[in-house]
């Protein structure tokens, strides 16, 4: 009982702090995605998205048993291909055919913002799976 009022408590800090992260996110990127620019803010709506999976992940890694570990073990592999296959295509895109032109401050920020949704997200699709079976 203890862990489901934990659970349910963090679920509604991340949904409220997920809401006004990426409303912010999109608010503040909006005018630099029309311009075709690179969105300065655009860490902002990763970790609005982020927060948000994590709500729907609350309920599901907070009684640490052996499904969360589970779960966590997966995504965690999973997210260790995410990250190597992101960064080719970023070598490959930036580097021999060129055709996206970013500096190293935007590329860091690319793959933060890879890596912050990947993760919860993985472990999203995994908790579903393993919910399944």
């Amino acid at each position: 009982m203890v862990g489901n009022k934990k659970s349910n408590g963090n679920q509604i800090i991340y949904l409220c702090l997920g809401l006004l992260l990426t409303i912010m996110g999109i608010y503040l990127n909006y005018q630099n995605i029309l311009n075709g620019e690179f969105p300065n803010a655009l860490m902002l709506l990763a970790l609005g998205i982020n927060q948000l999976l994590l709500a729907c992940l609350s309920p599901h890694i907070f009684p640490r048993d052996e499904r969360a570990k589970e779960i966590m073990g997966k995504a965690m592999t999973i997210n260790y291909y995410v990250l190597f296959i992101s960064i080719l295509v970023l070598f490959l895109a930036i580097g021999p055919f060129g055709f996206l032109t970013l500096d190293a401050t935007q590329v860091l920020i690319v793959l933060f913002c890879i890596m912050a949704i990947t993760i919860p997200g993985t472990m999203v699709i995994y908790s579903k799976i393993i919910w399944v079976f």
